[in-house]
């Protein structure tokens, strides 16, 4: 994929402010998203399986039964975001915060935990 790529008239690629955004169901499996700004941005069903969210903002955001099987979310800042029925297997969670984030139904399977903060402020070190 090329460094940014328009989605629904959103610019979206590493470093790009793209809060608020709608971006349901949008394909973006493998992207470059490093340090994208995704606050309180819509998500659900989008596919990331595979994306570079390292460092992401993904405060809010409403992620619901999106795929993001083997994203790399190292650094990942996902406070309050809705995870749920989302895949996260096989993601890369190290040093990310999911405080407050919901979880329910997501599949986690093979999902990377070191210094992660759970949604119940509790630090995750399983994989460090």
């Amino acid at each position: 994929m090329a460094e940014a790529k328009k989605i629904n008239g959103v610019e979206v690629g590493p470093h790009m402010n793209c809060e608020s955004a709608k971006l349901n169901h949008a394909r973006l499996s493998g992207a470059n998203l490093y340090s994208i700004n995704l606050r309180n941005a819509e998500l659900v069903e989008a596919d990331l399986n595979g994306a570079y969210l390292a460092e992401a903002r993904l405060t809010g955001a409403n992620m619901s039964g999106a795929k993001l099987a083997g994203a790399n979310l190292a650094g990942a800042n996902l406070q309050r975001a809705i995870l749920t029925g989302a895949d996260l297997s096989g993601a890369n969670l190290r040093r990310a915060d999911l405080s407050g984030a919901r979880l329910s139904g997501a599949l986690m399977a093979g999902t990377r935990f070191c210094h992660t903060l759970m949604p119940d402020q509790r630090m995750r070190d399983t994989d460090c």
